[in-house]
C-alpha cells in the first residue's frame, strides 16, 4: 500500500542509491581490487498512482521490467523507487496479461522526484508524470497539494476550514497544484465547483501533521452512487521529515 513505505525527498536521492550499490561494491572489491570503484548510476524517484474509477486490477512495467508485486487496483499504487533515467515507457495492463491497457512515454531526470496518475475512465484513460518539488517540511507546518482526478467534476476550489481564502483555486482535471506549507492540525477539507460553488465533496477532521508532505487526491466521479467509484478525498504522504 502507498502509505506502508516511507518516501524520499531530493537529497536523498544520491545517498539512497550508494547504499543499495554498496553490497555489490564491497562483494566485488575482492577479486577487481585494482579496477576503479563502481559509479552510481543516475536516477530519480517514481510513484505510481491508479486514479481510473473502472479499470480493471493492473500490472505495470517500465520498459518490460514489472515494478509492482501485486495487483494495483483502484486508489492504490506502487511507492516510490530508483528508476533509470531518460525517455522510459511506462505500460499498465490487466493482471497477467500481455495486452496493454495503456502505454505512455516520459523522460525521467536525475536527481528527480517524480508522481504518475493514471486517470480517467478506462474508455478515455491516460496518465500523467507531475514532478513533486517541495519546501523542506518543518514541525509546525506541512506541505500540502491536491491533484484533480475526477473526470466529471469540472474545475474546482479547495477550501479548508480556519483559513480565509481558497487553498487551491481553478484547478482542471488532470491537474496538480504546487505543494503549499499548511500550519499543522485538524481541518474540515471541501472541495467545490469553481463555476456553480457547488460542494462536490467533503472531509471533516482530517489531521495534517507537521514535518510531512502531503497529497490531496480528487478521485471519483461526481455521477456515481458505487462507494468505490463516487468521487471522494485520499491523502498520500509524499515524505516525512524524521
Amino acid at each position: 500500500m502507498l502509505n506502508k513505505v516511507k518516501n524520499w525527498s531530493n537529497k536523498h536521492l544520491r545517498s539512497l542509491l550508494a547504499l543499495l550499490l554498496i553490497g555489490a561494491t564491497v562483494s566485488l572489491t575482492s577479486c577487481f581490487d585494482d579496477d576503479e570503484t563502481i559509479p552510481v548510476p543516475p536516477a530519480a524517484y517514481v510513484l505510481v498512482y491508479q486514479g481510473s474509477p473502472d479499470a480493471p486490477e493492473m500490472d505495470i512495467y517500465a520498459n518490460q521490467n514489472k515494478i509492482n508485486n501485486y495487483p494495483i487496483k483502484y486508489a492504490d499504487g506502487v511507492n516510490y523507487g530508483p528508476f533509470y533515467t531518460g525517455e522510459r515507457t511506462f505500460k499498465f495492463t490487466s493482471v497477467n496479461s500481455l495486452s496493454s491497457i495503456l502505454e505512455k512515454d516520459f523522460t525521467i531526470k536525475e536527481d528527480s522526484v517524480y508522481s504518475i496518475f493514471v486517470l480517467d475512465q478506462l474508455s478515455q484513460i491516460d496518465a500523467i508524470l507531475v514532478q513533486d518539488e517541495w519546501e523542506e517540511p518543518v514541525a509546525e507546518e506541512a506541505q500540502l497539494r491536491l491533484v484533480h482526478l475526477s473526470p466529471d467534476a469540472g474545475d474546482v476550489i479547495l477550501e479548508i476550514s480556519e483559513q480565509e481564502s481558497a487553498f487551491v483555486s481553478d484547478l482542471a482535471f488532470g491537474t496538480a497544484s504546487d505543494f503549499e506549507g499548511i500550519e499543522a492540525g485538524t481541518f474540515d477539507l471541501t472541495v467545490k465547483s469553481s463555476t456553480t460553488g457547488e460542494t462536490l465533496v467533503t472531509a471533516t477532521d482530517i489531521e495534517l501533521k507537521g514535518n510531512r508532505v502531503i497529497t490531496l487526491i480528487l478521485r471519483g466521479l461526481t455521477s456515481s452512487t458505487d462507494n468505490d467509484k463516487k468521487i471522494d478525498l485520499q491523502l498520500i504522504t509524499n515524505y516525512v521529515n524524521y
